[in-house]
């Protein structure tokens, strides 16, 4: 339960410090910004340093050979980490680290007060009654009318200051990057630089070679070889599209009335996606959408497989391409919206259709808050497929890589252990999950869009089917 409390403060200072480091390197400047993101993460090694020692020192194995060498890393780590904090101390603003030292804390204090917020007798009596909490809602907002513009405009001097202080920080920071100007734009000029160079095997560990992958190592110069290599994720994108279309005709070209083979399969699957959709968004609108939502679903998920396939690669494991797919959600959604409220209607919706004095009071937070909600479900989307999906590529590359190690005795030719076997298996079960949620939530957001009318007249009339 502890460590699981650590994760989720882990996740929170992370989201903080990514969304602090960035607005202050937009108002302060980007010393300031780099130096609160340094900070925090500076503070959660340091945390996840003292997790690894305790758990080590006080777990069920703590004694053994394994536990004390756990320990000493921990405790070597910590000391680089002190070390690295020193150098960061005598480079950065001071004030915007400290702000990132101490984030994880602050997170653990709000926790912490939240609770015993949410428990208290206080809570309970304003939550009551709607005009005691309307009124906590407008004092809020006014406080944050009246505070934050004060603030954003501080950091105008402040943001001179860090220049001038950190002036020659950064003319010695400019001086390295001129000295390798020439390998590193020789080394991003040719896809082999990128992929077989000795630089880019410090990026951490690489996903299976594919066909464009094996291209580009075997022709370093060659513009097209280069060309490939940076479109790879869309080659993939349309090649799995291609596939898709002519699976399509080959199935609806001599149409049969009592289907078989080819025909007979993609039936059952238009079928089940039809009334699987038409079971979220309702009778009425299944024959409006299904065709783009069913082919959204399928076309992600024959994306996200084909990549289990021998030298082929998931186009879903980019974020360009799954971002693309969600911003074309979040495009038609809005569409839909201002189709069918129309233009006022779907200002009331975005105000969280305020209908009493409360409702009113609380529309100047609605609103942000609904934008911000429209805003982050493409990111959302994006960023769940693409996580999963190329943590499935990392999975079995990583266990791949213990085969081969496990068997290192035998001579180079020899093949490893088979132990990402098992994960093959897994990944067609994600695969198919990820692009299922992927479409079921693009169908509820097609829903929360739809006038909420339609949906009463729907389950009125579900309901009196029934009986």
């Amino acid at each position: 339960m502890g460590l699981e409390f650590l994760n989720r403060v882990r996740r929170t200072t992370l989201i903080a410090g990514a969304v602090g480091a960035v607005v202050m390197a937009t108002y302060a400047g980007p010393w300031t910004g780099l130096a609160l993101a340094a900070g925090a993460l500076w503070s959660l090694l340091n945390l996840f340093a003292i997790e690894r020692l305790v758990v080590a020192l006080t777990g069920r194995d703590r004694g053994t050979p394994a536990t004390v060498k756990a320990a000493g890393w921990a405790i070597a780590g910590m000391a680089l980490l002190f070390a690295a904090g020193a150098l960061l101390l005598a480079r950065l603003p001071i004030p915007a680290l400290l702000v990132g030292f101490g984030l994880p804390f602050a997170v653990l204090t709000l926790k912490a007060a939240s609770s015993l917020l949410l428990g208290s007798r206080v809570w309970r009596a304003t939550v009551a009654s709607p005009w005691r909490a309307a009124l906590v809602v407008a004092t809020v907002l006014v406080a944050a009318w009246w505070v934050v513009p004060g603030l954003m405009q501080r950091p105008a001097g402040a943001q001179t200051a860090a220049t001038t202080e950190h002036a020659a920080p950064a003319e010695l920071a400019a001086a390295p990057a001129d000295e390798h100007a020439a390998p590193a734009g020789g080394e991003h000029a040719a896809p082999a630089g990128e992929h077989g160079g000795a630089h880019s095997e410090s990026k951490g560990p690489q996903k299976f070679a594919n066909v464009i992958t094996i291209l580009a190592r075997a022709f370093p110069d060659a513009g097209w070889a280069h060309f490939l290599h940076e479109f790879e994720a869309v080659i993939y994108a349309l090649f799995v599209a291609l596939i898709l279309s002519v699976i399509a005709f080959l199935a609806s070209r001599n149409p049969q009335m009592i289907p078989s083979g080819l025909q007979n399969v993609v039936e059952a699957l238009v079928e089940g996606l039809y009334d699987f959709i038409a079971g979220i968004i309702g009778d009425r609108h299944a024959a409006r959408f299904v065709p783009f939502l069913g082919t959204l679903g399928i076309y992600i998920w024959f994306m996200n497989l084909f990549g289990i396939i021998p030298f082929m690669d998931s186009p879903t494991s980019s974020l360009n391409v799954t971002f693309a797919l969600g911003l074309i959600v979040f495009l038609y959604a809005q569409w839909i919206g201002l189709r069918g409220l129309g233009f006022v209607g779907y200002i009331d919706h975005l105000l969280g259709q305020p209908r009493d004095v409360t409702g009113w009071m609380l529309a100047p937070l609605m609103l942000p808050i609904h934008i911000l909600g429209e805003l982050a479900k493409p990111i959302s989307l994006s960023c769940r497929l693409f996580g999963n999906i190329f943590g499935e590529d990392m999975l079995l590359v990583a266990f791949v890589s213990l085969g081969i190690t496990s068997m290192s005795f035998l001579p180079g030719w020899a093949p490893g252990l088979p132990l990402q076997l098992p994960f093959l298996f897994l990944a067609l079960l994600t695969s198919t999950l990820q692009a299922a949620v992927f479409m079921v939530l693009a169908t509820i957001y097609f829903l929360l869009m739809l006038p909420h009318d339609d949906h009463g007249h729907e389950h009125e009339a579900q309901h009196a089917h029934s009986h």
